[in-house]
């Protein structure tokens, strides 16, 4: 890892965030959406609705990783609807397919209407703009979502591409996507910086093509545990708390 003294975004001809808990709070859709479900089974434990959220997450991202590792590609609702589902089961419910359905598109809503920008993440990004860097928002979440977000927050005009894993049929850690979002930018990896907060689909994917990386971690997680896991190659060049902290690394003029 790289000391953040020494970071110069104008070596990079190109900065792709992700969206989800990088740029946007996104933490209360899915546990809004876990508990109109919950209350729905008549669930009103409060420990056994956190091991609900625990499986629900679990399951989510265990789908993500099947996929990154061979198995046939499925659209994000299939994948969170097959998790909803499941984990009632885990926790000792009746998996009804059309509460959940129902529970899943609430999900799907909630995400729009719930997300919210970070502060500070408005600043950074204009920072990087007025350096006449080219940025781009690279997302594993719903079809179209990335999109919406970005122009009901005000941020869409500050980014020349939006891609999510529809359009290649693939997520986050897979080659495909970061491809795809640099192809759109006419950027190359070894020129091009990636700005994420989930270590595995964005720190391992980004790493892998080549891509220099900001990880946000601002979940205080190990990362020596997670280098430890996933190999020293995917070890992040610079780590940061939030994408507010890019403001300060970067010079006005």
């Amino acid at each position: 890892m790289v000391s953040v003294s020494s970071f110069d975004i104008q070596r990079f001809r190109s900065v792709v965030f992700d969206l989800d808990s990088t740029l946007t709070d996104t933490h209360r859709y899915p546990l809004q959406a876990s508990l109109w479900l919950l209350g729905q089974c008549g669930v009103e434990s409060e420990e056994t609705s956190a091991d609900y959220i625990r499986s629900l997450v679990a399951r989510y991202r265990m789908a993500i990783e099947e996929i990154a590792q061979g198995a046939p590609y499925r659209p994000p609702f299939e994948i969170v609807r097959r998790a909803m589902g499941m984990s009632l089961e885990d926790i000792g419910q009746p998996n009804d397919p059309v509460v959940v359905e129902e529970a899943t598109r609430i999900f799907k809503q909630l995400h729009v209407e719930l997300s919210t920008v970070y502060p500070g993440v408005e600043n950074a990004l204009a920072r990087v703009r007025s350096k006449g860097i080219p940025m781009a928002v690279l997302s594993n979440s719903f079809e179209g979502h990335s999109e919406i977000i970005l122009q009901k927050l005000g941020l869409r005009h500050y980014f020349d591409a939006v891609v999510d894993g529809g359009v290649v049929k693939a997520f986050k850690p897979m080659p495909e996507p970061f491809l795809e979002v640099l192809k759109v930018l006419g950027a190359v990896p070894e020129e091009s910086l990636y700005v994420g907060d989930e270590y595995y689909a964005d720190i391992v994917g980004a790493k892998s093509i080549g891509m220099a990386t900001v990880w946000i971690n601002n979940r205080s997680l190990s990362l020596e545990d997670l280098v430890a896991k996933h190999g020293a190659e995917t070890s992040p060049e610079y780590v940061l708390s939030s994408v507010a902290e890019m403001a300060d690394l970067i010079p006005d003029r």
